[in-house]
């Protein structure tokens, strides 16, 4: 598994002569997601919908794209909450989520086809405004997140993530016991907003869990077959960890 620092102006030239180098299958992050739907021959229905990919298959001379965030978080979700994935299990309850990015974009489609009365919230607001009008929910001023009062609390901004790690984009004046607290970052596996959310006894999902499904799901479009977990998991909390993990010399 090898980083890639491919510049935009070559993308659809790394995605043309990739398969020569012996790649089978790309992972896709940022600022790539969007553009390189352009240079796939299938783009998988939840992709398009999404707007975005993370993960490529080249697959003889097609080129497949699709999206792993949207059920790697909805997994992860479920899993925390015990209930069945394949369900409306959102039904009826009020999900806040913090952003108007990619990642909120695919969260936000996900708790809305599992019957979320989902409200969105962005620091700036006319994204927040374009999101909601798209998904027809609704948008409320980020000033006005801690009197929500939601059911699940999903954050998918920067805000903690390291080296921030003392910022949180929702105060403890903002939650109960009854909520389920969700952050996507994973690096700290521990943020600010967790720490916060577990004192008040709220359920929490870390994006730990979130990029292990993710990933899980991608390993099984490479190699078809199921991934070792355990692995995937060790692998990502050294990484992230990577002092604390570090060797002595």
């Amino acid at each position: 598994y090898v980083p890639l620092r491919v510049p935009s102006d070559y993308l659809e030239q790394f995605i043309r002569e990739a398969p020569q180098l012996g790649i089978r299958g790309l992972s896709v992050t940022i600022p790539h997601k969007e553009n390189v739907m352009a240079m796939l021959t299938k783009t998988a229905v939840g992709a398009r919908k999404i707007g975005a990919v993370n993960t490529v298959v080249f697959d003889g001379k097609s080129v497949n794209g699709y999206n792993t965030d949207l059920k790697g978080a909805m997994l992860s979700l479920a899993k925390a909450t015990n209930e069945d994935p394949a369900t409306k299990w959102l039904d009826g309850k009020r999900v806040l989520i913090l952003g108007a990015g990619g990642v909120a974009r695919a969260i936000a489609m996900g708790v809305v086809d599992r019957g979320a009365e989902l409200q969105i919230t962005s620091r700036t607001y006319e994204k927040a405004m374009g999101l909601a009008s798209e998904l027809k929910c609704e948008s409320i001023e980020w000033e006005e997140r801690h009197q929500a009062s939601p059911d699940v609390l999903i954050n998918c901004t920067p805000a903690g993530m390291h080296p921030e790690v003392n910022e949180t984009p929702f105060e403890e004046s903002g939650m109960n016991r009854r909520m389920i607290v969700f952050d996507t970052i994973y690096n700290p596996e521990q943020t600010l907003l967790l720490k916060t959310a577990r004192e008040h006894g709220c359920k929490t999902v870390s994006g730990v869990e979130m990029f292990v499904k993710q990933a899980e799901l991608q390993f099984k479009f490479f190699t078809g077959e199921e991934a070792p977990t355990a692995v995937v998991r060790d692998t990502l909390r050294k990484t992230i960890g990577a002092a604390k993990h570090r060797p002595n010399k």
